[in-house]
């Protein structure tokens, strides 16, 4: 039995997977959120303290193992996947590796971040933070619920990603799928699409979801679109197409004329059938 170790975005728990829970059992898989370091257990953890954290939690597992990282952490499962490799990878609106690309509505709330980490001290986003920071489509009484639940950023895990981690992968026998919010305020399409070419895997946009789709009402349609890429994972070798969506995926002709005969591989956006 394949398990799907979910693991959390900044400032967040286990709880924002219950939603998908349900979903991913009744398709007969193990789904296993995860509690990363630094959030909740009173610990000033860093990026490679959560990267070790999933990586153990992969290591425990006796059978398949897919892995599902959420925002920041999808970052920490690209890196995972630069040193080895697991039935499947699912990056929902991950931060991609480099220089960090947000949004236009976050940048409002870095200085007050950016001040409160260059005193040591964590930081708690406020209401208004919270809707700009990748809450904006969830309605009022999860946003309250969650905000109850949610964590302090630690300290030294926001120094780590303002450090703009690398991930040079060097093996793509991974099959990797990319989710995405057409909505996101927090990381822009554009920049959740390079991570879908670096690791030429299939990215799936969503114009009606912003960042936390777990909890939004329109999430069910990524929810369902995830659990049949688990069913059976894909490996894309296609050019990217004009799609947005596992039922889409036309352009590849014309897309590859424009660019010529030397034109790159690059993600397959909606390849929901393309060959392994």
């Amino acid at each position: 039995m394949t398990t799907i170790l979910a693991a959390h975005g900044l400032g967040l728990g286990p709880w924002v997977f219950e939603p998908w829970r349900a979903a991913f059992e009744a398709a007969g898989f193990v789904f296993s959120p995860l509690t990363l370091p630094g959030h909740g257990d009173g610990n000033d953890a860093g990026f490679a303290d959560v990267v070790a954290a999933i990586e153990r939690a992969a290591d425990s597992v006796s059978g398949p193992v897919i892995l599902c990282g959420h925002s920041f952490s999808g970052l920490a499962v690209q890196l995972i996947l630069t040193r080895r490799t697991v039935a499947a990878a699912v990056l929902v609106c991950p931060l991609p590796p480099g220089r960090p690309a947000v949004g236009s509505a976050t940048f409002s709330h870095l200085p007050r971040a950016l001040a409160t980490l260059a005193l040591g001290r964590p930081y708690v986003p406020s209401r208004r933070g919270w809707r700009d920071l990748g809450f904006s489509h969830v309605p009022p009484e999860a946003l309250a619920d969650a905000m109850a639940r949610s964590v302090p950023w630690p300290n030294r895990l926001c120094r780590d990603l303002i450090k703009a981690p690398v991930v040079l992968p060097t093996s793509f026998d991974t099959p990797v799928l990319v989710v995405m919010g057409g909505a996101d305020p927090v990381i822009p399409p554009a920049a959740v699409r390079v991570v879908a070419d670096l690791f030429e895997g299939v990215a799936w946009r969503y114009d009606d979801l912003a960042h936390t789709p777990m909890l939004e009402p329109g999430g069910q349609r990524m929810l369902d679109d995830i659990v049949g890429f688990c069913l059976e994972p894909v490996r894309p070798r296609v050019l990217e197409s004009d799609g947005y969506g596992p039922d889409e995926g036309v352009g590849h002709a014309a897309r590859k004329e424009r660019r010529g005969p030397k034109a790159r591989r690059r993600s397959a956006y909606g390849q929901k059938d393309a060959a392994r």
